[in-house]
Formats: structure tokens, C-alpha cells, sequence
């Protein structure tokens, strides 16, 4: 599908959530062929955007006190002081930090002394070691049974199948589970919870592969990452409306 085709596919799935007064919080990758405002067709002042290495938002478990970073104050300050009411979740292929992430099951590569000398294996070693822990699940069970997520409602599960197709390198496999992961980090922060739970916000992860520009919307009715096209955006676009409008 051409690139012209994927941003017109998903302005019509999001057309009613960027509606009147279009906002969102946008995270993302840091990769530098990741251009959100493009794929979304979206313009100045539509969406916050956040950026990191591989699109991660840190569970709250990690902060005590006044220690924070970036990435919940930034969902604060959409979520709560501007009263954005949708959260993008954005993964994608061919992710640099998703293959550092995959090599670092291997307990040498990921010991502290390895993580003391780069900045970028901790910060994966520390924040998305579930991700990791979740994609084992996937290689035990294989691509042909459902993963189970936490959503971002308390004790409420989603099921997900991970490439049943078996089109994907393992690392956007791991990719898609890690975006689909940071659902759960959402819903850790308390100054969330009553949004999330009275449905004031809701939170959709997308899947963009670098390569062909097609884009995939994760849809829980079909329990997966389901590619934006003519085909499917009617459908979607009636998904989107009945679960998070």
C-alpha cells in the first residue's frame, strides 16, 4: 500500500477521536525515520509527542518520592492539565532498540558492569525487561496461541496473537509485544487511574513497518495488529468509535 493510501486510511480510522478539538499524547520511537505528523497526517499542535529509544513508558514502580522522568510527566501535563483523552502507543519495525533489547537475554551481555558502561542497556535492562520476559512467553507457546496483556483498566486482561502469519523478524515481534506492553505502564500512575476507569481516556497502540509504510492498529476485537487499508479502516474506524469515543 502506498504511502499516500496509509495516510489517508489513517486520518479516516482516527477521524473521530481527532475531531473538533484534536489532541492526543503520541509516544514513540526516537528513530529518525519515525515521523509521526506524516503516517498520522496530523498538524502543528494535533498531538504531544514524546520520543525515546523504543517507544517505552517506565512502570511507576520506579519512582519513589520526587524521582521521575520525562515520560509520566509528560502523560501529567496531556492527561491531566491539557485533558487529552487518547494516548497513541507507537511501535515499529526494523527497531534499533528492540534488537539491542532481544540481545540482552543473554546474562553476560546484560550483567551490570555491561549496563554501567551504556546508558542504553539500562535503560532497556530497567524498563523493558517485562517486554522481554513476555516475548519468552511467545517463543514457548508459539505464534498460533494468544499472549494475555494487562490492559490499562485494573485487573483486566486483553488476549493479542503475535504474528500468527509468521511474516515478522523476531525483533519486531518483539516490537509489537513491547508496544503492546506499555498499556499496563499506562495504567501504573495513579493520577491516571479515575480517567482510565470512568473511560475519559483511552489508550490505542499502532505498529508502522519503516519499510512498506503500512500501518497496523492493534484491534482488540481481532486480538491483533491489524493493517490500515481500505480494506479494514471501516471496520476499525467502527471499533474506534464503540470502545473509545
Amino acid at each position: 500500500m502506498s504511502m499516500c493510501l496509509s495516510l489517508i486510511m489513517i486520518h479516516k480510522l482516527f477521524n473521530k477521536v481527532f475531531d473538533k478539538h484534536p489532541k492526543a499524547v503520541f509516544f514513540t520511537c526516537m528513530d529518525s525515520r519515525m515521523i509521526p505528523s506524516r503516517f498520522t497526517q496530523t498538524n502543528v499542535g494535533d498531538m504531544f509527542i514524546v520520543r525515546n529509544a523504543g517507544n517505552i513508558i517506565p512502570h511507576s514502580h520506579h519512582f519513589m518520592g520526587e524521582v521521575t522522568m520525562n515520560e509520566p510527566a509528560a502523560l501529567e501535563l496531556g492527561c491531566v492539565v491539557n485533558d487529552i483523552r487518547h494516548i497513541i502507543i507507537c511501535g515499529h519495525s526494523d527497531c534499533k532498540a528492540m534488537n539491542l533489547l532481544y540481545k540482552l537475554k543473554d546474562s553476560t551481555f546484560s550483567s551490570k558492569t555491561n549496563r554501567q558502561l551504556s546508558p542504553l542497556r539500562a535503560w532497556l535492562c530497567n524498563h523493558a525487561h517485562t517486554s522481554l520476559e513476555k516475548y519468552h512467553q511467545l517463543e514457548l507457546c508459539g505464534t498460533n496461541r494468544p499472549l494475555m496483556f494487562s490492559s490499562e483498566l485494573p485487573l483486566k486482561k486483553f488476549a493479542a496473537y503475535i504474528d500468527p502469519e509468521k511474516k515478522w523478524s523476531v525483533e519486531d515481534r518483539l516490537s509489537q509485544v513491547n508496544t503492546l506492553e506499555q498499556l499496563a505502564n499506562v495504567a501504573s500512575y495513579n493520577f491516571l487511574k479515575r480517567r482510565l476507569e470512568s473511560h475519559q481516556l483511552h489508550v490505542h497502540a499502532l505498529w508502522f513497518d519503516i519499510y512498506t509504510g503500512d500501518i497496523y492498529y492493534f484491534s482488540r476485537q481481532n486480538k491483533r495488529f491489524v493493517e490500515i487499508n481500505e480494506f479494514t479502516v471501516d471496520s476499525l474506524s467502527d471499533e474506534v468509535s464503540r470502545y473509545y469515543s
